[in-house]
């Protein structure tokens, strides 16, 4: 296998000072922090291309954590990290480098030619992963599709088993060992059989959850190594009387909880949103459930669910048989607190919601997402209609950033899709993104100040 060639931070690092701009959105001081912006020179020589920052990450630091294409003397990809002061190389070559993920503790995991991943602290590299493996049980592995990693730089992920008896799996590796979370020749703990995996989700302490097809129906399972649990499975009673048929893809948080939605069966309510721990099942939301400012919600949740340690759910909903067709929430099951509403004054403009986009979600109940305002209210049009906002309520609501402003010299001109790569992110201060400024993309770190 061709291997990466890397180039150390204490070997490279760029001599550049990010942008640093105070802004004022909803009357609160923001600092916007531009990390890198294609066409600028990158510490391992070259330029950043069009076509980079597919992923950028955020640790508790202030750390980012991002992919990039280099032209200049020597084509390749690489990942970096930046901060405030200096950004450097991680790795960097003619492979492609792609996906990072950055811990609390400055390590960067990331992928090579999408059949190896590698970690990195500055001044070693170590191979947590790679197709050919060996899996407890017997045979070896070839990685299929992504893989999560957690605060540690332990990895959970999907693959195909050769040479065994099995033919898929679900496995966490660490760089010193790879544990066996599920395999399709060990029968499920459930009625039927693993016949397909989902991609799998990981936490702090090593719980692996992920969604399977079954002979039987559908089920999500967590795992550790030794015990496999089922959370969620086909024809098992669902609160308020009905019985679930089918499930999106998992969230698990550090206590071993996970988040779902659900497929409904004999009953009138055809869906819902649910957290489980193996043991009790807690409806979070369902359809035709009144929603808390009005509507009910019509069973449809978008974007990949998230579920903080205290147990909370951050959700979008789409919303019937009131004035809002969709909004943004935060529930345990016994509270719900609304975020924001479609149709509703969007803070900080004139304007008031049309949609909502990707979020992330705190463990204190801060939920920052991405929004898009509705023409021609309050002078929006295509030059300003998308934005940023962060809050625990729809009282304490705040514009970080939105469309039209003007970041470090540049006009802001577009903000994330959802299902995009990873290009929203948040820590206990404050929001990073990536954003399009006309030709021109950059990673931007947005503070909100005085808090």
């Amino acid at each position: 296998m061709r291997r990466v060639f890397l180039y150390l931070i204490g070997l490279a690092v760029a001599a550049v000072l990010p942008f640093a701009q105070i802004s004022s959105a909803a009357d609160t001081n923001v600092r916007h922090t531009v990390i890198a912006t294609t066409g600028d020179a990158a510490p391992s020589g070259g330029n950043y291309l069009p076509f980079s920052f597919s992923n950028a990450r955020l640790n508790a630091r202030h750390e980012v954590a991002f992919d990039a294409v280099i032209g200049g003397p020597t084509f390749g990809t690489g990942v970096f990290v930046g901060n405030d002061t200096t950004t450097s190389t991680i790795a960097f070559g003619p492979d492609s480098i792609t996906d990072p993920f950055i811990t609390p503790s400055g390590d960067v995991v990331f992928d090579v030619n999408g059949s190896e991943v590698n970690s990195s602290d500055g001044k070693s590299t170590v191979t947590v992963m790679r197709d050919g493996d060996a899996v407890p049980g017997g045979g070896t592995l070839t990685p299929v599709g992504g893989r999560t990693t957690n605060d540690h730089g332990a990895i959970a992920y999907a693959a195909f088993v050769n040479g065994s008896t099995a033919t898929q799996g679900v496995f966490r590796s660490d760089g010193k060992q790879t544990v066996t979370i599920a395999r399709d020749d060990v029968s499920a703990p459930a009625d039927g059989n693993f016949t397909l995996f989902g991609a799998p989700v990981i936490n702090n302490r090593g719980d692996v959850a992920f969604f399977s097809e079954l002979t039987g129906g559908f089920g999500i399972f967590r795992g550790d190594g030794e015990v496999l649990t089922p959370v969620f499975v086909t024809n098992q009673p669902a609160p308020g009387g009905a019985t679930f048929a089918d499930f999106g893809e998992p969230t698990i948080n550090d206590h071993g909880q996970v988040v779902a939605v659900g497929s409904l069966i004999n009953s009138t309510i055809h869906s819902g949103l649910f957290v489980g721990d193996g043991t009790n099942v807690t409806a979070i939301a369902l359809q035709q459930q009144a929603a808390p400012k009005g509507g009910n919600y019509n069973g449809q949740f978008f974007g990949h669910t998230k579920l903080s340690d205290r147990g909370e759910v951050a959700f979008n909903a789409r919303l019937t048989g009131g004035t809002s067709t969709s909004g943004m929430f935060r529930g345990d099951g016994q509270n719900t607190t609304t975020i924001a509403l479609q149709g509703a004054n969007a803070p900080g403009t004139t304007g008031t919601f049309a949609s909502f986009g990707d979020y992330q979600l705190l463990n204190n109940g801060r939920i920052a997402f991405i929004a898009t305002l509705t023409f021609g209210v309050g002078g929006v049009n295509a030059s300003n209609n998308m934005g940023i906002w962060i809050g625990t309520s729809e009282e304490d609501l705040q514009l970080v950033v939105r469309t039209g402003d003007v970041i470090g010299g540049r006009v802001l001109t577009r903000l994330p899709d959802v299902g995009h790569g990873n290009l929203f992110d948040m820590d206990e201060n404050g929001v990073l993104w990536v954003g399009t400024f006309g030709p021109a993309k950059a990673i931007v770190y947005s503070r909100v100040l005085g808090e």
